[in-house]
């Protein structure tokens, strides 16, 4: 479903007044199909392997603890499906081959628990600095996020991914190292993204009014939570992201680029500042004139369904 076409006065009026970006990973600045396609397949291919060359690391066996933790919660509430973790007097290939069960049948389930983003978070860790995993960026992110900084705008993370997957991700992307760009990262250790609370949270930390906040995400249910806490919330349409609802155009700003933030009368010259690195001042030839729409350049992912974002 293609979006409403937003006014030049509201396209304007996105980044008029803010002071601090909160952005989603999975969806928003990295596709879907690099958490689902790429790290979703990257953990369950290597869990084992890992679990059993770091069983004994104290980052492991609190990784463990967590878990296995986790799934007593879930057998006291009675989820269907969980797989219990042998306690840790246990043998190590017994738990082990419970711990892959279990992490399998979270990932299955799309369950974004700390527990699990935390062991994927050092997993990938490992993947990032041997190479085996790059970070993914939509080609429009990395220009548009350095020229709001730049601008004096704070960009920060909000992902389910754990905040060392989300760090990873950005330092180890298809644009480079990214991490000077954000001033900080947020996981659900702060809270469910879908809970109001988690915003209100994160809006007291950053230190500026809600209202001074803009949240882009593609999810509408995180973006009414960050309504609820008074931040502006702007819905992102990217390719493989869900459809979204009329209600949901009708109620959220939509961009399907992030050089959509300046407004629709300012693109190009927006453009030519983003292309240019100055003021504008450079000519675009016609070969640039046709592209654009697209800012060469973000997630994660980065979930998360988890987070860069799916994991």
């Amino acid at each position: 479903m293609a979006p409403q076409k937003r006014s030049a006065e509201e396209a304007e009026s996105l980044i008029s007044g803010v002071k601090a970006l909160l952005v989603d990973i999975e969806g928003t600045t990295t596709p879907v199909s690099f958490v689902k396609d790429k790290l979703f397949p990257y953990i369950t291919d290597n869990v084992e392997k890992y679990l059993t060359s770091h069983f004994d690391d104290a980052e492991t066996q609190k990784d463990i603890a967590a878990l296995r933790e986790l799934a007593q919660k879930d057998k006291e509430a009675s989820t269907e499906g969980v797989v219990e973790i042998p306690a840790a007097d246990s043998s190590k290939d017994d738990v082990i081959k419970a711990l892959v069960e279990n992490i399998k049948w979270q990932m299955s389930q799309d369950r974004k628990s700390t527990e699990l983003k935390q062991l994927q978070g050092h997993m990938l860790q490992e993947a990032y600095k041997s190479g085996g995993v790059k970070g993914e960026l939509f080609e429009d992110v990395a220009d548009v996020l350095r020229q709001l900084q730049e601008e004096g705008i704070q960009i920060y993370v909000y992902s389910s991914g754990s905040i060392e997957s989300q760090k990873l991700l950005f330092a180890n992307s298809n644009e480079g190292d990214m991490t000077d760009v954000f001033t900080g990262y947020y996981d659900t250790t702060t809270g469910s993204k879908t809970d109001s609370a988690s915003y209100k949270k994160i809006t007291g930390e950053i230190g500026v009014l809600a209202d001074e906040i803009l949240f882009l995400t593609d999810k509408p249910e995180e973006a009414a939570a960050a309504v609820g806490a008074g931040i502006r919330s702007t819905l992102v349409i990217r390719p493989g992201n869900d459809d979204l609802t009329d209600d949901h155009l009708q109620n959220f700003s939509c961009i399907e680029n992030f050089s959509e933030l300046f407004g629709d009368d300012d693109d190009e010259e927006d453009m030519k500042r983003l292309a240019t690195g100055d003021n504008g001042e450079a000519e675009l030839d016609d070969d640039d004139d046709d592209d654009d729409d697209v800012v060469d350049e973000d997630d994660d992912d980065g979930e998360d369904s988890e987070g860069a974002e799916g994991v």
